[in-house]
């Protein structure tokens, strides 16, 4: 008896769920049935798939377009297709596909397509367009989602050593491996030239870097990725070097940005005579520092570094450094650091705890040196190797008084335009508009002339 009434239990449960899964059976069926009315509308999440420019040979970042269907009746989408697919190509609803039939869109559903592209070669200096169409058809129904993206044709270099060489403002080079300017020889680089590095590409200087800009036309080095999420990353290449032996180099209308660390150099000589000159020019966004020097001689006149990840500058082992007119800023920043804007020091402490100590020359003139440490100006003196500095109508962040200098340890003073967007021009309450001292140095970083009380760092504030 218990055995029968046991199994009559067993039956009942077993036919209460088969008429469950039935009924959910039958919903499905009937919510899969598509809506055959030509007023069923399908919605977009754009109308126009935009990429970022693209060097040839290279490919895109993936790009999303969604298609959702608002009604409750599923749709059936009778074809997605891409129009030429030569560049383009296409994944929908996770098959990797430019064409696709009789796809069903459940009712309050979405379905995905992932667009990306290579760009071919066409041999051009100018950038040129790269268009396609995806379009997509149901119930009579069609709509045109146009892809549109900026091909850029470019010289490529890794793995090279150059010699007695001039680069162009025709076309970016695009460095994938280290280059080296060899001992005794010539990079020239033209107004308007564009180079880009790759994650492991540093450019190593053991000859000699020329590189002029113009105001209009400045030299640009940075990472090769083009994309939004990458145009202010730092830390993207590793950046210049500049090696022993190297001299007479300059850089004057230059950019330099998103590197690890944007200039290196260590060239330790027993003369005065600059190394490297800097003007007109601006290093941003440094994973690590803007300028590191190591026992060398360094000019910088115009010269703004900006949004580091440890300090703006850096001056180790002695050498003889000269600053006119720059402004050494880094606030706000990126990163999270207390270190000073600045280091100047005689001596260095290498990984094997020896020392490398020099005579350091400084001069600091006219220049604006601000940042989150207590003391942005930071100087450290071995007693030994030798120091001499003129440090004078600076504006700087401390909370230590230097003679002959104006000192604020006020952080929210008027100052610069637009921190938050890194605009370090001045505005017009700045504090330090007409504090400078008369200097060789006549025009700012934009190259618009200073009038007989020059404002202090590197741009003047224009009179409207």
């Amino acid at each position: 008896m218990t055995t029968y009434l046991a199994q009559g239990f067993f039956k009942g449960i077993l036919i209460i769920g088969l008429c469950a899964v039935a009924a959910l059976l039958s919903c499905d069926d009937q919510d899969e049935t598509p809506s055959k009315l030509s007023n069923a509308n399908l919605l977009f999440s754009t109308d126009t798939v935009l990429f970022d420019t693209l060097l040839t040979d290279r490919l895109s970042v993936t790009k999303r377009l969604r298609i959702y269907n608002p009604n409750t009746e599923a749709i059936s989408i009778s074809e997605i297709s891409l129009s030429a697919g030569a560049e383009y190509a296409l994944m929908i609803n996770g098959a990797e596909e430019n064409h696709a039939e009789d796809l069903l869109l459940n009712g309050k559903d979405s379905l995905l397509i992932l667009v990306k592209l290579t760009v071919g070669k066409q041999d051009l200096d100018d950038p040129y367009l790269i268009k396609d169409i995806i379009t997509t058809y149901w119930n009579g129904n069609t709509h045109q989602t146009l892809l549109m993206a900026w091909g850029q044709d470019a010289i490529y270099m890794g793995n090279e050593i150059l010699c007695d060489m001039t680069f162009t403002a025709d076309r970016p080079y695009v460095f994938y491996d280290s280059v080296l300017i060899d001992t005794g020889c010539l990079l020239t680089l033209e107004a308007g030239a564009t180079l880009l590095f790759d994650a492991n590409a540093p450019l190593l200087v053991a000859g000699q870097l020329i590189a002029v800009g113009d105001s209009s036309h400045p030299i640009t080095f940075r990472n090769s990725r083009w994309d939004i999420d990458y145009r202010i990353a730092p830390g993207q290449w590793p950046g210049l070097h500049f090696l022993i032996g190297s001299q007479n180099n300059l850089l004057d209308y230059t950019i330099i940005e998103n590197a690890i660390t944007g200039i290196t150099i260590g060239n330790p000589d027993e003369d005065t005579l600059a190394d490297l000159t800097l003007k007109h020019s601006i290093i941003r966004h440094s994973s690590r520092a803007g300028l590191v020097a190591y026992s060398s001689d360094v000019v910088g006149e115009n010269l703004l570094i900006m949004n580091s990840g440890s300090s703006n500058v850096i001056n180790a082992a002695g050498g003889f450094y000269h600053y006119t007119h720059c402004t050494f800023v880094n606030i706000p920043n990126s990163f999270y650091t207390s270190d000073p804007a600045t280091i100047f020091t005689n001596s260095l402490i290498l990984s094997d705890e020896s020392k490398i100590s020099n005579h350091l020359y400084l001069t600091l003139h006219n220049s604006i040196v601000w940042g989150p440490s207590d003391n942005d100006l930071w100087s450290s003196d071995d007693g030994q190797a030798g120091w001499s500095s003129s440090i004078h109508h600076n504006l700087i962040h401390s909370n230590t008084a230097l003679n002959d200098n104006y000192i604020f340890f006020d952080s929210l003073i008027s100052l610069f335009q637009d921190t938050e967007n890194y605009n370090y021009e001045l505005d017009s309450g700045s504090v330090a508009i007409d504090l400078g001292q008369n200097s060789p140095v006549w025009d700012d970083l934009l190259g618009r002339a200073r009038d007989e009380h020059p404002d202090l760092g590197a741009y003047e504030k224009q009179n409207q």
